[in-house]
């Protein structure tokens, strides 16, 4: 990876109902757990998945029956993949990833998501105030970005393919060149580049294409189906992780992360926390932590058909499963 063997901090952190709405709002009773419940993150432990790792170590899991293994994803690591062959029960990954997976006849179903807006976006150097100035600058993104959002960026805003360049998960390069723009994360590259001190404008993405979800939730179709009230039992307990997490104390969710992941810091994981509030990572107050919409998962649909990755007579609804929306009943305040 050129010079990211001496990998920064950064490059660490960017990648670790039976039946009915009635059953998912009974009383959860602690139940003995029959088999693990296997859960795959993105990337090395960090913020992002601080509500999973707190219901992990307050013990929501276990007052719901479960036995969850929460493993970390990584820049080597294909999640959708090893959540078809079986390995896992449940992924991070990404809505329009499950669409996809039905247009391929692949049994991914999206049933929650942690965020209810995308974290990704560009930075650029403080003399870039518009999108549209990014025009005849390098930009570094990675395969993912550049296969799903960059053709539609290139088109609307008269970019270039060859501006393009990969993004090795580094900021070192964006520090050293003051001409060059990043893919980042609204709560990582800008926490390293404050810490230093180096100014910055951060674009969202989902200002500029489409408001997708960020880090939704995928099982799939067997999973669902054959262990419905398990997957209804841990995303409640995830959400009410996220929610204690986010509202009261952090260290039990906090220590278990940097267990994980000795490199990750308490400032770190902190700053993403304020960042989460900051940029309504919940919802605005009162939202249910962890809910999808129809109608927002449409909007995903058409920006896919639009950038023609999506063919339009695929049954997109299939990739969604939005009947465990009463199993999430932590609120965001």
């Amino acid at each position: 990876m050129g010079d990211t063997v001496q990998m920064s901090a950064a490059t660490i952190r960017r990648r670790t109902f039976l039946g009915a709405a009635a059953t998912l709002a009974m009383p959860r009773i602690a139940r003995g757990a029959t088999e693990p419940f296997r859960f795959l993150t993105n990337w090395f432990a960090q913020a992002e998945h601080a509500g999973f790792y707190q219901a992990q170590a307050k013990g929501y899991y276990r007052a719901e029956g479960l036995d969850v293994v929460i493993d970390h994803g990584g820049p080597q690591i294909n999640n959708i993949q090893l959540l078809l062959a079986g390995r896992y029960d449940a992924i991070i990954g990404g809505t329009g990833e499950a669409m996809l997976c039905v247009q391929r006849n692949m049994p991914a179903v999206t049933v929650a998501t942690t965020f209810q807006t995308s974290l990704g976006g560009i930075l650029t150097h403080p003399d870039i105030t518009r999108f549209s100035d990014l025009k005849g600058h390098t930009i570094l993104l990675s395969t993912e970005v550049r296969s799903t959002l960059w053709p539609w960026l290139r088109d609307h805003y008269g970019f270039d393919d060859s501006q393009v360049r990969p993004y090795g998960y580094n900021v070192q390069p964006f520090i050293i060149d003051p001409s060059l723009a990043i893919q980042g994360f609204a709560t990582s590259e800008p926490y390293v580049l404050q810490s230093r001190k180096i100014p910055y404008n951060y674009f969202p993405f989902s200002d500029y294409t489409v408001a997708d979800y960020g880090n939704p939730l995928l099982s799939r179709r067997d999973v669902v189906t054959k262990r419905r009230d398990d997957v209804a039992r841990f995303l409640h307990a995830s959400m009410k992780g996220w929610a204690d997490w986010m509202e009261n104390d952090p260290g039990p969710g906090n220590a278990l992360i940097r267990a994980e992941n000795p490199i990750m810091t308490d400032d770190q994981i902190a700053w993403s926390r304020g960042q989460f509030r900051k940029i309504s990572g919940f919802g605005p107050a009162g939202s249910h932590i962890g809910t999808i919409l129809p109608d927002r998962c449409r909007a995903v649909r058409d920006f896919m058909v639009a950038t023609h990755q999506l063919s339009g007579d695929v049954h997109w609804e299939e990739a969604f499963d939005f009947s465990f929306a009463p199993a999430m009943d932590s609120v965001f305040t």
